[in-house]
């Protein structure tokens, strides 16, 4: 059985999100993908057990 994900949402100014959509766009993902990938690598850095 697959794991349930969660919802993270996340509010910022309109500029911000658009050049956060560029910078998505420029490593061909969407702006959830990059989103995403920046929390996980941010967790994997900064957590320590």
């Amino acid at each position: 059985m697959a794991e349930e994900k969660k919802r993270l949402t996340l509010l910022v100014d309109n500029d911000i999100f658009e050049k956060f959509k560029k910078l998505a766009q420029e490593q061909n993902r969407t702006a959830g993908n990059l989103g995403t990938k920046l929390v996980i690598d941010y967790v994997k850095e900064n957590y320590k057990k």
